[in-house]
């Protein structure tokens, strides 16, 4: 009768593990995507999806919907597929994310990169030598201000001023 208590007792606390490890493996996961959006950018491992992924030229599969077993991506290939978690290796899109609030919340004011992925630069304006005025840091403008007053290029150096303002 003893050797019976100790078995089920041993079997009870084989079921209590596994249950708290599944209780703490869905709340990690849901911390873990709370941030995501539907079209976040996947890295993954290597495996059959990577190859899908390689095979159509793409660097990332794009989210399509999660829950707390499967995420749904698509590969490039018009298709979706379910897969289990450990084939993510992160979230790009969503790490930029957070980087972004980040630098905007320390910064006071708008970062230079966009917020997600793949998004097109905020710079609208003119370049120099390759760089968006819109996008030139303090030093950066006061270099260029001064070739541009040289070249008596007063249009650019009026977008030079203004981007000089806001740092001010």
């Amino acid at each position: 009768m003893e050797i019976l208590g100790i078995i089920l007792g041993v079997i009870l606390l084989i079921v209590a593990i596994i249950g708290i490890s599944g209780f703490i493996q869905d709340r990690n996961r849901k911390a873990r995507c709370k941030n995501w959006k539907v079209g976040d950018k996947l890295s993954l491992n290597r495996g059959d999806h990577y190859n899908i992924l390689v095979k159509s030229n793409k660097e990332f599969a794009i989210l399509e919907g999660w829950d707390l077993n499967n995420l749904y991506i698509s590969c490039g290939n018009k298709m979706t597929y379910q897969v289990n978690w450990s084939v993510m290796n992160f979230n790009k899109s969503a790490s930029w994310r957070q980087n972004y609030d980040e630098a905007k919340k320390v910064m006071g004011c708008e970062p230079g990169f966009s917020g997600g992925v793949g998004e097109s630069s905020k710079s609208t304006g003119k370049k120099i030598e390759g760089k968006p005025i819109d996008l030139m840091n303090e030093i950066e403008c006061e270099v260029y201000l001064k070739k541009a007053l040289e070249e008596e290029d007063y249009d650019t150096a009026e977008l030079i001023k203004e981007r000089m303002n806001k740092f001010r």
